[in-house]
């Protein structure tokens, strides 16, 4: 109590300063979701910068050009993405999805037959009502964006989803504003807080609530400057 009361007097006698406030830029995401949609987004504009650049197999770079998996572990390690070199490797990572789920920045792996070996991997440009487009690096046109509705040769494939995203340092790429969102508490929770509430915690949030209006007066008070 003595604490409590010496610092009351100490806000009391207090003199406002000026309070250095952090504007966030608007273009900045504040939510682990928005975080998630922008990233989505960035892959997408770095992965077109290479549109049209020649297949290579075994190519890892721009200098050199890309094979379809060197071009997809390239585009994800700009993000701080880690993800393997080969594309067999890479259908054994991340999270596995539904093909009616993917969203842009997911990976596509493609079979010649449900039962044989990953060939190929390309990464989801769209997903609506005209279909799967995806961008890739393959062997007839380089870095291209294709339909896979449309495109003959990569329909007739056995194809699977996988999702990366969600490893991704969202704070690292966007800055420390990023919250996640809390859950809603359970009603069990509800109930726990309630009954843990007694004289002593009512106590202290009624001293709180004290130093909280003392200090408000104290901003009212002072003399302007």
């Amino acid at each position: 109590m003595l604490e409590v009361f010496t610092t009351c007097l100490a806000l009391a006698n207090c003199t406002p300063t000026t309070l250095n406030s952090t504007t966030i830029p608007a273009d900045l995401p504040t939510t682990v979701a928005d975080a998630e949609k922008r990233l989505r987004k960035d892959i997408l504009d770095y992965a077109q910068l290479y549109m049209g650049l020649p297949y290579r197999y075994g190519g890892t770079s721009p200098v050199s050009g890309f094979d379809c998996s060197g071009f997809t572990s390239y585009v994800m390690a700009h993000f701080k993405v880690g993800i393997s070199r080969s594309s067999r490797d890479q259908e054994l990572q991340g999270e596995k999805i539904d093909l009616a789920e993917v969203q842009p920045g997911d990976l596509l792996f493609f079979r010649r037959s449900a039962s044989s070996r990953v060939f190929h991997v390309a990464m989801v440009y769209s997903n609506d009502q005209d279909g799967i487009r995806f961008i890739h690096s393959c062997c007839s046109k380089g870095i291209a964006i294709d339909n896979l509705n449309e495109a003959a040769y990569w329909n007739t494939k056995s194809v699977s989803a996988r999702r990366f995203v969600q490893k991704a340092d969202l704070v690292a790429l966007y800055g420390p504003q990023i919250m996640p969102v809390a859950p809603a508490p359970t009603a069990a929770q509800v109930v726990t807080a309630q009954l843990e509430t007694t004289p002593a915690i009512e106590e202290k949030i009624e001293l709180m609530g004290l130093i909280a209006e003392i200090e408000t007066r104290c901003f009212e008070i002072a003399p302007k400057r």
